[in-house]
């Protein structure tokens, strides 16, 4: 099969969208929008590479961006603040062919590394691989009433004393501002800079109704909230940045906040509820876990241009213990000041 491969721009958005929708391996993070709000948001340069076939039709994509380190070294990222990315692909000479010209580039731009957020391991590519990650994915029962149900005993409980305790949800795309609050509070107690508001409203914009917020109520105060994504082509619920206030983790919000959104994702005809990415052994894998999802491995793979090892931005790492001690103890407002600006040259 011969290929073509070159980067995409504007006008190739329609058909680079057609392929990662009908692509089973294709996901939200991989459309053209999370290019248009990572340009927009942090001005980070993309390189959007596309494979062709001799008919010209798309046959595999991988997007990338540019962007610079806490010490202001470049690499490139596939993708910045997404949980998956790498390439995707319709057989594996095209795989190949496209981390191939990813490697060209990273040459010519003179990065230190290359990173690809993989789900399948890429063999055969002079590839370093970090399995530091897992993700959790699992389908959503027939009826609403199952989905408390097939919760393992302790979550089930956990959940049960949030109902009985009269806590509430709401889902509603116009919450932006409650959620980021409740977010921003959960970040900096776990010693990390939050994202730019900013980088909300622009996902909200530029994906509409496939971004929603469901938070939490109790006493009338919102102590939880999480931003949605809505894969309305595969069908998934994608939680994806959320949290809930420590004064009132004795009534069990996250439990009920999940429990409330696969609900919803059953009432509104969602299959599937994506989980997302967590640290092998970490708090929020353990959480899932007690959710009843099991863990599958993410393969992120590196091609070390200039760099010596692979990037550890572990909060393990003993590197940032000292500035995780420090961001936690912050005032609430510095952090959302200092975040945004600290937070590009992380990306996630």
């Amino acid at each position: 099969m011969s290929v073509t491969v070159k980067i995409v721009e504007q006008d190739a958005a329609r058909s680079w969208d057609d392929y990662v929708s009908q692509n089973p391996n294709g996901t939200f993070l991989h459309s053209w929008g999370w290019r248009k709000v990572l340009s927009k948001t942090y001005r980070y340069k993309p390189f959007y590479i596309a494979a062709f076939s001799q008919s010209s039709k798309v046959v595999g994509v991988l997007p990338l961006f540019m962007m610079r380190t806490l010490r202001l070294k470049k690499i490139l990222s596939s993708i910045p603040f997404g949980v998956y990315g790498g390439c995707v692909a319709d057989n594996g000479q095209v795989l190949d062919a496209l981390i191939s010209r990813a490697k060209e580039i990273a040459k010519q731009e003179k990065v230190e590394y290359l990173e690809l957020k993989n789900m399948e391991k890429v063999e055969g590519q002079s590839l370093v691989c970090k399995d530091r990650y897992v993700t959790y994915v699992k389908g959503l029962p027939a009826k609403k009433e199952d989905c408390l149900s097939q919760l393992p005993r302790k979550a089930r409980a956990a959940a049960r004393k949030a109902i009985g305790l009269g806590l509430s949800a709401v889902v509603d795309s116009n919450l932006l501002d409650e959620f980021y609050h409740v977010y921003a509070v959960s970040v900096r107690n776990l010693g990390t800079p939050v994202v730019p508001f900013s980088f909300i409203k622009n996902l909200a914009c530029e994906f509409k109704d496939k971004v929603t917020v469901l938070s939490v109520r109790y006493e009338a105060k919102t102590i939880a909230s999480v931003l949605t994504f809505l894969d309305k082509e595969k069908g998934a619920v994608l939680p994806y940045y959320g949290g809930a206030l420590p004064e009132y983790f004795k009534c069990q919000p996250n439990n009920f906040m999940y429990l409330s959104l696969m609900e919803w994702g059953v009432e509104n005809g969602y299959k599937y509820f994506d989980f997302g990415r967590s640290k092998k052994g970490s708090g929020s894998a353990k959480f899932k876990e007690l959710m009843g999802f099991e863990p599958r491995d993410l393969h992120y793979q590196y091609f070390l241009n200039k760099a010596a090892c692979m990037p550890d931005m572990s909060p393990a790492n003993p590197a940032y213990s000292l500035p995780i001690r420090v961001w936690k103890n912050l005032p609430l407002p510095v952090t959302k000041v200092l975040g945004p600006m600290v937070v590009k040259y992380i990306g996630g």
